[in-house]
Parts: structure tokens; sequence; C-alpha cells
């Protein structure tokens, strides 16, 4: 693996960078030619477009293969201006989830608003949210569009992306493997769990999500194809 180096020391092309401040931060790759130092703030490329992030220091989790897991690419170091607009992009998206909370409530609609993402390069706005089932939103995306002044997008989301978005601590003691370095759910089975000769009472093998912990797929020894999604 190529390496670049930062603050005298050999930093991966493979960086955490923190893209939400509550979150521990994900795993991007680093555009060539792009000198990186730990605690500063970069423009990353993501599939919701350009979003701020800061490089924290970490050592890369063992996964198998790791290159096609990562979340973005590190474009470039930002500038002052970029800084001041991410902040205030920042204070946007927290402002437009407690509007959504509270109309989402006063419609009587059953989710859960979770995060906003204002992107630096497009005038549109991403909302997650969960719920039990699918709902008319049609009159709340027209009262967020009026307050954001752009285009808004809901997202609603399973209960594993719930607990991606919202972080938190797995039993191990650490962050959560799906707020981390993970993009995509593996199927993960009871089976997994008896291999392994770990206790099958379900408080201890359920993640905070309610389902069967990531961690078992990932400890797992691979016996073909594997695929799908642990919804």
């Amino acid at each position: 693996m190529s390496c670049i180096r930062s603050n005298e020391q050999t930093v991966p092309r493979l960086v955490r960078v923190v893209l939400t401040p509550d979150l521990p931060g994900c795993v991007c790759r680093v555009a060539e030619g792009v000198t990186i130092q730990v605690e500063g703030t970069y423009v990353v490329e993501t599939a919701e477009g350009q979003r701020l992030g800061r490089v924290a220091r970490f050592e890369l989790p063992v996964l198998r293969p790791f290159g096609e897991r990562t979340v973005g690419v590190v474009l470039r170091a930002a500038t002052a201006d970029e800084q001041a607009r991410g902040k205030e992009l920042a204070r946007r998206e927290r402002e437009l989830v407690e509007f959504c909370r509270r109309r989402a409530r006063e419609l009587n609609l059953p989710m859960r608003p979770i995060a906003a993402v204002f992107p630096l390069d497009r005038n549109e706005a991403y909302v997650s949210f969960a719920a039990e089932e699918r709902i008319d939103f049609r009159e709340l995306v027209r009262e967020l569009g009026r307050y954001a002044h752009r285009h808004v997008e809901l997202r609603q989301v399973g209960v594993r992306d719930q607990a991606r978005l919202s972080g938190g601590w797995g039993p191990c003691g650490r962050a959560l493997c799906c707020a981390t370095f993970m993009t995509r759910f593996s199927s993960v089975t009871i089976r997994m769990a008896k291999a392994q000769n770990i206790s099958l009472n379900p408080t201890r093998i359920s993640g905070m999500c309610g389902r069967l912990m990531c961690c078992l797929a990932h400890e797992a020894v691979p016996s073909g194809p594997r695929g799908g999604h642990g919804e």
C-alpha cells in the first residue's frame, strides 16, 4: 500500500475522516498528490456530494478486501472560505432536523428524522429518517424545501442504518462497526454464532439495532460467496 508523510509520521492512503462531529468517522481513500495532516480539514467526495471532513488518528481495522468499503475520496485541503461555509451548513443541517422532527409530530407522521446533509457542491439536502412503514410525506417535504431554500430528498432507512447514522458503542467497548468502517451490511445468521461457540442469549449477540451483531460475520470463516443485506 502506498503511503504519504504527515507530521513526521507515515500515514496510509486510507484515512479515517470525521464527517459528522458526533460520530467516530469513516474510512476514505486519499487522492493522489494530496498531502494529509492529522486533524486537518479536507474536502471529501462522497455519494451525497462534497463534504468537509477532519482526518483523525486511527488504526485500520483488519478486513478483506478493504478498498471497496471506503465511504469517499479526500480531494484536497479545505480553504478558509470552505471551512466557514462548512460550519454554516452544519448549523443549517441541525436546524433542518429539528424542524423536520417538529413538523412530523404536528402532522402526526410516524417517523423519526435522524440526520441531514447539505453538500458543499449541490443545492440539495438529504434527510434520513426511520419509520416502521411507508408514509405519505409529500406535504412535509414541500415544507422542508421552503425552510431549507433548496431541494430536499427524504430517505427512509432500516434499523441497522439508523444505528449507523446515530452512532454509539458496542458491547466490546468500541464504536459501532457500522458507524466507523462498514459501508454495506452482510448477512448475519445464528449459525455464525454457533460456529464460534458464542452464547445464544439474544442480549449477548444482538447489537444496538436489535439485530444480530455484525461482528459475527466479520469473524466467521467464509464458506463460499457472500452477499445480501442483514435487514
